[in-house]
């Protein structure tokens, strides 16, 4: 076929070239400029060589620095506590809402009045040297963490069992001590086996060389308790068997855990300080958001006149404005939940704008309850024309909580109170809770997996607040039900919370799992269990 350069020049196309050239000239040169600019960002900026072949990594790198024993009956090692969950299991475990789900068990059925649960074990779990889990097992777990005694970290739970029936192998009856304390969050303990030892007392003192043998994800392959922990995985995994190792370095300081990534000996460590965003920044590591167990909420202090009634506290949450608090007295590095339970909890949805932050609101509450700007001087007055005074109470030694009060503070101000805020330090603190000198309180917990909050409405808290509506509602999270049930029961303490709202959570504070720049976590750990899902975790190293 004959190029002409008639046809050409008549065609359209050639018509809108002929126009528009200069337009396509220009768009042509910036999408080269923008390749290129992309280019040299990755060389440069993330040093990533596009030439240069990355090499994935079969073995995982923690690091632990308080490793007593790897005996998880008697260790009081935080680091052993977070490794057995690699290496054992438990009858039971938590889902990511903190319900409880069955891991050892297949089956179970619950007698909530006369406090036992009939449980029936998977069939085909195998140790890790390869004999099968029975209910004995079970059994001769509880007794050995009973004979131990209350320094061991699992005795608070188990001690609340009164007795492990075995009616096969592989069915056992669990009977608990009353029927007011027994939740299924008390069966999150790992289970060893029985074959392995002579007796309960042998278990117990075999602390030095005490070598692991659980039903885990991951087994044990050697130990030097100078230098670190080598674990393989278990191939006969009853469940998703991991294709990586794992090293767990022993390091004199976890601080030096951020200085060993930049020489590849820690892959990968939870980090939950104020400081993790910069330092991730300056040495170009990854990191993975996770909520932590860290709550900060305000107390009401509900023996104020003020706040005696549930309509000013409504009042104050919708004067307060819980996303300024967010994101400038915690730098935004929280979550926002309609309760101090956790996010989520149960499986219960969080909103998180139960009460919005809407100044009209609140003012309007505040007038049904008798206060009100009668004089239009921007000030709240009561019944009696005096002007209405609030005191914020916060330790001076959270910078986070100070911060926060002091957002508070603007908040209630703006909507006509007079607001003093009372920075103590911890001794004064403590004491002027104790005395309940403060009309808002603010402060935090960390709060364990099981969450047993009994203790804020039964008048044993530092506060002293007292509810016995919601504590008989909250008494059935500590009762024998099934996972459905407790969903079922934390929605009507919800209800309640929201309603009476003697506590109002400002965030749920995060933490992260940092890494190398190269590390991708494709599912997260808990804060009760950091190294959870690690088998989908992964590195790569640059070639050559």
């Amino acid at each position: 076929m004959k190029f002409n350069k008639n046809d050409l020049q008549e065609s359209k196309a050639f018509k809108i070239l002929q126009k528009y050239w200069l337009y396509i000239v220009v768009a042509t040169a910036m999408i080269v400029v923008a390749i290129s600019s992309i280019s040299i960002y990755r060389e440069e900026v993330l040093e990533i060589d596009p030439d240069v072949n990355h090499v994935q990594q079969d073995t995982l790198y923690f690091a632990a620095t308080s490793i007593d024993t790897l005996n998880p009956v008697v260790s009081s090692s935080e680091d052993t506590f977070y490794i057995s969950k690699l290496i054992y299991n438990s009858l039971f475990d938590y889902t990511d809402d903190l319900n409880v789900q069955p891991e050892l068990a297949e089956s179970y059925e619950v007698n909530t009045d006369r406090a036992y649960v009939d449980i029936t074990l998977k069939d085909g779990v195998l140790w890790h040297d390869g004999t099968e889990l029975t209910a004995g097992d079970v059994r001769f777990t509880v007794n050995a963490i009973k004979s131990y005694g209350s320094e061991g970290i699992y005795y608070e739970a188990v001690s609340k069992i009164n007795s492990v029936t075995v009616q096969g192998d592989k069915t056992l009856r669990i009977y608990f001590r009353n029927n007011t304390d027994c939740s299924l969050d008390a069966l999150t303990f790992p289970i060893l086996p029985e074959d392995q030892y002579s007796s309960t007392r042998s278990l117990i003192n075999t602390t030095d060389d005490f070598e692991p043998v659980g039903t885990g994800q991951y087994k044990f392959a050697s130990y030097d308790y100078l230098e670190a922990l080598n674990l393989s995985p278990n191939e006969q995994y009853f469940g998703t068997k991991a294709a990586n190792s794992i090293t767990v370095n022993i390091l004199p300081d976890k601080s030096l855990a951020s200085n060993m990534m930049e020489i590849n000996n820690v892959t990968c460590y939870i980090d939950d300080t104020t400081e993790r965003k910069s330092l991730v920044a300056d040495k170009g590591f990854q990191m993975y958001d996770i909520v932590s167990n860290d709550v900060d909420f305000i107390v009401f202090n509900t023996s104020a006149e003020i706040l005696s009634t549930k309509e000013m506290r409504q009042a104050l949450c919708y004067a307060i404005d819980r996303d300024e608090v967010l994101n400038d007295g915690y730098m935004g590095d929280g979550v926002i939940t309609d309760t101090i339970y956790y996010p989520n909890f149960l499986g219960v949805s969080d909103t998180g704008d139960v009460y919005s932050y809407d100044r009209d609101k609140a003012i309007e509450l505040m007038a049904e309850q008798g206060y009100e700007d009668s004089d239009l001087n921007g000030k709240l007055e009561n019944g009696d024309g005096e002007e209405v005074s609030l005191n914020i109470l916060v330790n001076s030694d959270n910078a986070n909580r100070l911060a926060a009060a002091r957002i508070i503070e603007d908040n209630l101000e703006s909507t006509g109170f007079s607001v003093t805020i009372t920075s103590a330090d911890w001794e004064e603190y403590t004491d002027l809770i104790e005395r309940g000198e403060f009309d808002i309180l603010v402060t935090g917990y960390e709060i364990e997996a099981s969450y047993d909050l009994r203790g804020f409405f039964d008048g044993t808290n530092p506060w002293n607040y007292t509810n016995n509506d919601i504590l008989q509602l909250v008494n059935e999270l500590d009762r024998l039900h099934t996972s459905q049930e407790y969903t079922a029961a934390y929605e009507t303490i919800k209800e309640a919370l929201i309603d009476e709202i003697p506590y109002y959570s400002l965030c749920y504070r995060k933490m992260g799992l940092v890494g190398l720049s190269t590390f991708e976590a494709d599912q997260l750990p808990m804060f009760n269990d950091i190294y959870r899902n690690c088998n989908t975790w992964s590195w790569s190293i640059q070639e050559g």
